[in-house]
């Protein structure tokens, strides 16, 4: 009796000298894609005294009762450690990120050491698809299938409603469907979604009339276009007044033109021969001081200089002008008859008819 009692009694304080007993499992494989954030969640009996977190053989974060969580390595700015579940989180995965990770936690009332392991695969995202979709048989069939090394969730949305049992990446609807709604394929591989959308109009071919009436609604659209823009020329035009300036500045078909010899017209509106008027004796006395007068050819002569000193449109416009009293007032066939004295005024000293 003795002899067994010390036995236990040695077998206990071995016991006890063994301060930690790891409870340990077949490590979990787990895959994450990458950019995506990941939480490790151990299984932990009783309260958390202390953890810690290794990766293959580093330790890379641990907490002690009453303290703060203290990160290594690369977790240093990217780790999130749960003090009261003890679940790590790794924010924004890199691929460098897959590893082997080991949570050991101590329990508060307990000396045994509990352990989970974890073996993380990190992802490249999904590659970009297209949705296909297509008529058969009186059936729409729209393809949102991608080739992924892990399992892909597929759910399906038409008209912003969700379709009950629709998880294959393969829809089936029926042809008759409006063509105007919208189908939403969403697919899902860890915590990363894609998203895809196709317009069930886009499952039709498109027929002969629907592209004539395609382009002549862009024809319409252009003819439109240009009539706005040749009306906003014009109204600006109009306000900066110019509008006015370029339709005078337009010649007409009934433009008065003057054509020599066919306005030989007296102050009377008539011609000199139907006018009647006669010549008058106090105009030759006139005229015949006026040639006599010395002052008189200066001031004469002066005034010719002015004249030839304007613009070459008013110079023109005056030689027209005495073309047309020159004409008026010489007729060979009535020499005898002369035009009235403010006519003859007006004519001046170099107006002398030829008999």
């Amino acid at each position: 009796m003795g002899l067994a009692c010390r036995l236990s009694a040695l077998g206990l304080l071995l016991l006890s000298a063994l301060l930690v007993c790891i409870r340990s499992q077949d490590p979990e494989s787990v895959f994450a894609i990458e950019g995506e954030h990941f939480t490790f969640s151990p299984k932990v009996n009783g309260t958390i005294r202390e953890i810690t977190w290794m990766k293959r053989k580093n330790k890379v974060a641990e907490w002690e009762l009453d303290g703060s969580p203290t990160y290594f390595s690369s977790l240093a700015e990217r780790g999130v450690l749960d003090t009261s579940s003890g679940s790590l989180t790794i924010k924004n995965l890199r691929i460098g990120d897959a590893a082997e990770y080991e949570a050991q936690v101590l329990p508060v009332h307990d000396v045994q050491l509990q352990s989970t392991k974890f073996v993380l695969e990190v992802l490249a995202p999904p590659p970009p698809s297209v949705l296909n979709c297509s008529v058969i048989n009186d059936q729409i069939r729209i393809s949102c299938a991608i080739h992924f090394s892990k399992d892909v969730r597929y759910s399906w949305y038409q008209g912003g409603r969700k379709i009950i049992g629709a998880n294959s990446p393969v829809l089936q609807l029926k042809e008759n469907a409006d063509p105007t709604e919208k189908v939403l394929c969403i697919r899902e591989v860890s915590k990363t979604k894609i998203n895809e959308t196709i317009s069930l109009s886009s499952c039709f071919p498109s027929s002969p009339k629907s592209l004539s009436r395609t382009r002549d609604g862009l024809v319409a659209i252009f003819v439109v276009v240009i009539l706005l823009l040749f009306v906003g020329a014009l109204f600006v035009l109009w306000k900066k007044g110019l509008l006015s300036n370029i339709c005078c500045q337009i010649p007409t078909k009934h433009s008065a033109v003057y054509t020599p010899g066919k306005q030989n017209h007296t102050e009377d509106d008539g011609y000199p021969e139907k006018s009647g008027q006669k010549e008058d004796p106090e105009y030759e006395n006139e005229l015949a001081a006026h040639q006599s007068d010395p002052e008189t050819a200066v001031l004469h002569s002066g005034n010719n200089n002015v004249a030839e000193a304007e613009s070459g449109e008013e110079k023109n416009s005056k030689e027209t002008k005495s073309t047309s009293q020159s004409q008026l007032f010489c007729n060979q066939e009535n020499p005898g008859v002369w035009p009235s004295h403010s006519a003859r005024v007006k004519w001046g000293k170099g107006g002398t008819c030829a008999a």
